[in-house]
């Protein structure tokens, strides 16, 4: 026997995977976790002489390589708009471009963790740094540049599962928020023919690696980025399974006690905290869209707000979360506003829907209710007039703006018209509106504070036609938009001749034009009704108009 080569002990998965292989017969645990055959028939590598791994390193198979990533490199970091340590495009430059074929959807398994061209890649998370990860900072930017550059410099068997996820879940992630047509810098001429989908599949493929691996934050980030993805799609189920597993992980690494990061450096430390906050508000606004209990007891958390202070003299990742109009008059802390929502929103919950709040007293629901709508009344109060729903279409057309105010005032909205019971799916007030059109009844009952609820759905319903055509928000926004429709139709019934009436008329027959098409993919009994309720308030209003302008 050549005793330079002894046997191995690790099969063939574990070996080419370099993955721990605990010998069980007849199929070790990482076999039985990829759905494998346990074999021992690979050849061992073999070592490279000295001489030859030096020239290696000097002389790459493509030796243009290292050029085309380190200026791959310099267009994420213009497109991401965010400075980039020099170690990160260090690190790009001196990797090895795997010869990755990305354009065939084979089944994932040992070495086919195989990657887009890398010019494609950093085209793809620029666009993910300067849109999603600029308001809900995921990843550290240069953390997030150093990854990729690493996992390029790599074979596709000698990638880490968890980091292709990462890298895959942050390219759907992109492909989500991507404009139709990206033309900076001349990297993107036009739309990706790869869906979020298609990335996101990627990730999954790899997902009991990802959830049953050693538990590090890019884990939780990756499946964070999972949910975020899916959070968007019509069916909520896979969502709120993920992110249920998800903050069991958050708990397991103890990402909500600042005791179980105290010994990390301050930046990692601030990145640890934006984690839980985005964990946070995934869990509450899924929690509320869903109508069952969140994961997180706000009771357990012990750590602080995020904010916009540098934590070194050398931050440079301290804004994130903070969006700036571009003439840079004003700026808004979006991260923060979400998680004070998501606060809001979990309050919201525990009062309409908690069995504890159903057995409290009338005068302690009534109670409870004026504290959360004063809490509701000072966070829209702490949004800036340029970045309200009424404003920011006049003074920006940015699309990721744009599309993340539209979740950021339809969150509000549906807040609003909860507490108000004037939403679309509240069976009282849907009944109260068609008797009314019917001429059933005489008064329509309306909620406290409804001029600023009618004017909170009007500005929002415009806000959402500005950006909504293909946006990636659409199930987010259904619910408040329909029920904003109906606020504005029964507006109109009460006075068919108040100054915005044809505004408002435009805006519900769009809204009844953009419930046909959702009705396509999502027909029931409930949705039917409600738009019959009202196309029938519609008529009436119209006929009223009509004997008013013949009198």
């Amino acid at each position: 026997m050549d005793s330079s080569n002894p046997p191995r002990k690790a099969c063939d998965l574990c070996y080419t995977r370099k993955l721990k292989c605990d010998g069980h017969q007849p199929r070790c645990s990482n076999c039985v976790t990829y759905a494998r055959e346990c074999t021992h028939a690979a050849a061992p590598r073999r070592k490279k002489p000295k001489v030859q791994r030096h020239s290696a390193t000097q002389k790459p198979d493509n030796p243009s390589a290292p050029r085309s990533q380190y200026h791959a490199m310099h267009r994420a970091k213009r497109i991401g708009e965010k400075p980039v340590r020099r170690e990160a495009e260090a690190q790009v430059a001196a990797g090895y471009q795997a010869a990755d074929d990305y354009g065939h959807d084979e089944a994932i398994g040992s070495g086919a963790m195989k990657l887009p061209p890398l010019q494609e890649a950093m085209a793809l998370v620029g666009i993910f740094l300067r849109t999603c990860n600029s308001v809900l900072p995921l990843f550290h930017t240069d953390t997030l540049l150093r990854m990729v550059g690493k996992c390029y410099a790599l074979r596709p068997r000698q990638r880490d599962p968890v980091v292709w996820a990462a890298i895959n879940v942050v390219f759907a992630l992109a492909s989500q928020h991507m404009p139709s047509a990206s033309i900076e810098d001349g990297v993107f001429q036009h739309q990706t023919s790869r869906t979020a989908e298609y990335y996101l599949s990627k990730a999954q493929s790899v997902m009991a690696t990802v959830m049953q691996s050693e538990t590090r934050l890019l884990n939780i980030q990756t499946l964070l980025g999972m949910v975020m993805v899916l959070q968007t799609s019509r069916d909520r189920t896979p969502s709120l399974m993920l992110i249920s597993a998800t903050m069991r992980l958050v708990h397991k690494l103890g990402l909500h006690d600042r005791s179980a990061s105290a010994h990390l450096d301050p930046v990692a430390r601030r990145q640890h905290a934006r984690v839980f906050w985005i964990a946070y508000i995934l869990d509450k606004d899924l929690s509320l869209r869903a109508q069952i209990p969140s994961i997180q007891a706000d009771d357990d958390i012990d750590i602080d707000l995020p904010c916009s202070s540098p934590v070194t003299p050398e931050d440079n990742d301290h804004t994130a979360g903070t969006v700036v109009m571009t003439d840079g008059k004003a700026s808004m802390n979006y991260f923060l506003a979400r998680i004070q929502l998501a606060n809001i929103k979990g309050r919201i919950y525990t009062y309409l829907y908690s069995r504890r709040a159903l057995n409290q007293s009338p005068l302690d629901r009534i109670t409870a209710r004026q504290g959360i709508s004063l809490a509701l009344d000072e966070w829209r109060a702490s949004i800036p007039l340029h970045f309200s729903a009424a404003v920011i279409t006049q003074i920006t057309k940015n699309p990721a703006n744009l599309g993340f105010s539209v979740v950021l005032h339809a969150s509000s909205l549906q807040c609003m018209m909860l507490l108000s019971q004037a939403q679309g799916m509240d069976e009282q007030w849907v009944t109260g509106v068609q008797n009314y059109s019917r001429g059933v009844t005489s008064a329509l009952q309306l909620p406290p504070c409804w001029e600023i609820l009618v004017q909170e759905a009007r500005a929002f319903m415009l806000l959402f036609q500005e950006v909504w055509a293909g946006a990636w928000f659409r199930w987010i926004a259904a619910c408040p938009y329909a029920s904003a429709a109906m606020l504005l139709a029964a507006n109109n019934l009460l006075d068919v001749r108040h100054s915005k009436v044809d505004l408002d008329m435009g805006l519900v027959d769009a809204a009844l034009v953009w419930l046909d098409e959702i009705m396509v993919e999502l027909a029931s009994d409930a949705m039917r009704r409600f738009r019959g309720i009202c196309m029938e308030a519609v008529r009436t209003v119209k006929q009223r108009r009509a004997v008013y302008a013949l009198a």
